[in-house]
């Protein structure tokens, strides 16, 4: 235990030039941001159909900072990607050294299919569930911060969320993820689907958690196929060669 702490602390000092690259690309970023928040917010305020409110009169500018940090983070993802890629998988695995593009390309990619997925599948029907509540003599009021909060926790999540088959593809090319690893453990999966849908969902009502579990879920089974297709193609032997074992 104490050589892997050893081990990680080493690859963080080895790594301090390029968090020091991510840090200061975030702020520079998230001050960029600032000056696209309220149209990006507009974006979201469109799901919702009403005006935002603030409680206090610093609210309105904590949430338009909030939402600036949300958008940096996803825009400093890619860099961040491509320098953990330099830094951790091209010393193991050289081979691999044109691959960079692409991988981040894919990334990208499947970033943005989970992100489109929240935007106009699964926060419509969240919001809409929790509005519905509403009576004649009781109207939701919706805090601006809270709902930024709720709208990028969600969007992030599902978007880190879909670059599971990728990692998956990865960690199988390098034999470090086997299809065994997925049989009959569907049942587990569904249990930690359920506890991170219920960690990453701000609001605590089961119908918002079921909507983030029904993806994860999903992407295990992807995953699953994945790996499942590498090791196919990993036991299939070239003309000349004898299968792997």
């Amino acid at each position: 235990m104490g050589n892997k702490v050893t081990t990680i602390i080493a690859e963080v000092e080895k790594a301090r030039k390029e968090i020091a690259v991510c840090a200061v690309l975030f702020l520079s970023l998230a001050v960029l941001c600032f000056s696209f928040s309220e149209q990006v917010l507009l974006v979201l305020v469109r799901l919702l159909g009403r005006m935002l409110v603030s409680y206090s009169p610093e609210e309105g500018l904590i949430a338009l900072a909030t939402l600036s940090l949300y958008c940096a983070f996803v825009l400093t993802l890619p860099v961040a990607g491509y320098l953990l890629w330099r830094r951790l998988i091209l010393p193991r695995v050289p081979a691999w050294r044109w691959w960079g593009g692409l991988v981040i390309a894919v990334a990208a990619a499947l970033f943005a299919c989970g992100v489109l997925l929240g935007y106009f599948v699964l926060l419509p029907a969240g919001i809409g569930f929790l509005v519905g509540f509403e009576t004649r003599d009781v109207r939701a009021l919706i805090s601006a911060k809270k709902f930024i909060s709720f709208c990028g926790t969600m969007l992030i999540a599902l978007g880190l969320s879909f670059e599971a088959p990728l990692l998956s593809f990865f960690l199988a090319k390098l034999g470090w993820l086997k299809p065994a690893f997925f049989q009959n453990r569907w049942r587990y999966a569904l249990l930690v689907c359920t506890v991170l849908s219920a960690i990453i969902t701000p609001t605590p009502d089961v119908y918002n958690m079921t909507l983030m579990a029904m993806p994860l879920l999903g992407l295990y089974f992807v995953s699953f196929l994945v790996v499942q297709v590498v090791a196919t193609g990993r036991k299939t032997p070239e003309p000349g060669q004898t299968p792997e074992p």
